[in-house]
């Protein structure tokens, strides 16, 4: 192991003991919602605090957390609302993580949000309100992420065997390693 990376991987570790803000987030089902876009840019949240996640992209939200505090840990001139799906894609193109991993345009949208309690209940209550959204309990969070699993393994491996999918035991540490070794390499 590189020094360099060594370093990466303790800057990384370091960050979940500094001044770590408390991430709140809450999955909404927008499939019955015409051009989502306008409707959540109407809600005038913090770019700089607020993030919108495409959750069929998404394996376990260990994924989203580790984003975050990527996302917090760089000196970057980009909006918390972008850094966010760059920091899970596989890429360095901004447009391609935004295509990916964005949730505007998508049936089903992660709001992650490190703005205080009240603020994050209050921006969570207001995304409630618009017409056919339906607010996702824990149990059909995680049934969209099982269901999509296959297509969130391919889009960071690629297709594989079953051969290779057993050798990849811990899949979550796997993609999250993956997801942070793209930026730094």
């Amino acid at each position: 192991m590189t020094t360099e990376f060594r370093d990466h991987i303790d800057k990384f570790i370091d960050s979940f003991t500094n001044d770590v803000p408390k991430i709140h987030y809450q999955a909404f089902d927008f499939s019955k919602v015409q051009d989502n876009r306008s409707k959540l840019l109407n809600l005038n949240f913090d770019k700089q605090k607020v993030s919108f996640v495409n959750l069929e992209m998404i394996a376990d939200v260990f994924q989203v957390f580790a984003a975050v505090h990527s996302a917090l840990g760089q000196q970057s001139s980009r909006d918390f609302s972008v850094e966010v799906p760059y920091r899970l894609a596989n890429s360095k193109a901004i447009g391609d993580a935004l295509r990916i991993f964005g949730g505007f345009g998508k049936a089903f949208v992660l709001v992650v949000s490190i703005l205080d309690e009240k603020s994050s209940e209050d921006l969570i209550e207001r995304i409630s309100q618009i017409e056919n959204v339906t607010k996702m309990s824990q149990e059909e969070m995680k049934k969209c992420m099982t269901n999509n699993s296959e297509n969130v393994y391919q889009y960071y491996f690629g297709s594989a065997n079953d051969d290779e999918k057993a050798a990849h035991r811990n899949q979550i540490g796997e993609i999250v390693t993956k997801m942070l070794l793209s930026k730094h390499f």
